[in-house]
């Protein structure tokens, strides 16, 4: 890759991390806000950039450079407030149509990713409330789940589940042992989906025949 694409490359990853941040602040989701000199956004929104570049086929890797870009900023808004703004939904949900059109997601896995995404979290939050009264993933989760499960297919939205399941359970133990067991203790659910759903995307492009050979298996 040449300077002028890597110089390319790395404003339009910062216009987007501002373009991010601006929003998140418009937004003003319990009074949440991103202070200017705070740049985790810019630094991830590089990053995820020049990887996609690097690694990925140009409308690939943009489709992920943008959408991880819409995860790390769910994340960072559901962390503080618990709460997953529908406008990010919209704008992610997007993003992947543009995948779905261009050929860089495959339309029969995507329909099967929403099965396993979205629709069987959302029969079980159901089946779980019936029995406990409780409720374990928000909607907002489900719906986030709806445009993870269009952009990584039902393989890899499967190991996502599990892998979200197990880092939120490993926090919680960990939270449950530094300030004491409690039982109601709630844990925002998106970023580790999020965290989850970019490595196993991440995992795919690395190791492509292990995940191969759980499609075929």
């Amino acid at each position: 890759m040449d300077t002028l694409s890597l110089v390319s490359i790395f404003v339009l990853s910062v216009l987007y991390a501002r373009l991010l941040k601006s929003t998140v602040n418009w937004l003003n989701v319990d009074g949440f806000q991103i202070g200017q000199r705070d740049l985790k956004m810019e630094l991830f929104c590089i990053g995820s950039w020049l990887w996609g570049a690097i690694s990925l086929p140009p409308m690939e890797g943009t489709i992920f450079a943008l959408l991880a870009g819409i995860l790390f900023a769910i994340s960072w808004i559901d962390f503080h407030t618990f709460q997953i703004p529908l406008i990010f939904i919209i704008v992610g949900s997007i993003i992947v149509f543009f995948g779905l059109l261009f050929n860089t997601i495959n339309f029969k896995s995507a329909v099967y990713g929403v099965l396993v995404g979205s629709v069987i979290p959302l029969t079980l939050i159901g089946l779980i409330y019936l029995i406990t009264k409780r409720q374990g993933m928000g909607y907002g989760d489900i719906q986030l789940g709806f445009v993870l499960g269009i952009w990584l297919g039902p393989v890899r939205m499967a190991l996502t589940l599990f892998g979200a399941s197990l880092l939120s359970l490993i926090v919680w133990i960990t939270l449950s042992g530094i300030k004491g067991f409690e039982r109601d203790r709630a844990l925002p659910f998106a970023p580790y989906l999020a965290i989850a759903g970019i490595g196993t995307f991440i995992g795919s492009v690395y190791f492509p025949s292990l995940f191969h050979y759980l499609i075929l298996n």
